[in-house]
């Protein structure tokens, strides 16, 4: 009968001090790393819905187009690092983006809200050079996120004009282009 006294007493300080060393309501806590409040899954294309608008004018250090994912499923998804983009023709030319700057990306997006990339690029070249993705071709333009899984190939995006008339894309120039600091909306 001591025996099992002694046991029920060291059991209940165990689980007395395991509730004193758990979450303090008084102060904010976060969950463990590996629960998903803390680091919900990856967003893939099954969550996105991706657009991009050719943007007027050509300053210099302006961006050429805005490449926007909206988040159409139902619970927050992780968006850990830059998009893949790519301009394509069949099995022709083809560019590729990638980031502006190494700058990371650890963004949190929740259902019904929308993040930004700026792509920086030249889409009209010069009479006297040839565009390595020309606009005569209709070339496609296939978004992937980041992190995706395995299975997901991604998504093909529209690019339009600010009214949202279907424009062909067209790369032109010695440089791939660049894809800037995101921006949530």
């Amino acid at each position: 009968m001591a025996r099992r006294t002694l046991a029920v007493s060291a059991l209940s300080l165990v689980l007395l001090g395991a509730a004193a060393c758990g979450k303090d309501h008084n102060t904010a806590t976060q969950p463990s790393r590996g629960s998903s409040e803390t680091h919900p899954a990856a967003c893939g294309s099954s969550n996105l819905s991706w657009k991009m608008t050719l943007l007027p004018g050509k300053p210099h250090n302006t961006p050429t187009a805005m490449l926007s994912a909206a988040h159409k499923g139902s619970k927050p998804c992780a968006f850990d690092g830059y998009p893949g983009l790519e301009f394509w023709v069949g099995k022709g030319p083809s560019a590729d983006a990638k980031p502006k700057m190494s700058a990371p990306v650890h963004l949190i997006l929740k259902p019904g809200h929308s993040i930004e990339f700026p792509v920086f690029y030249d889409a009209v070249g010069s009479p006297s050079e040839s565009c390595d993705v020309s606009a005569e071709d209709d070339p496609r333009i296939s978004v992937t996120p980041p992190h995706r899984a395995a299975h997901d190939y991604g998504s093909l995006a529209q690019l339009t004009d600010t009214q949202g008339h279907h424009v062909r894309a067209q790369v032109c120039g010695p440089d791939d282009p660049l894809l800037g600091a995101p921006q949530m909306h």
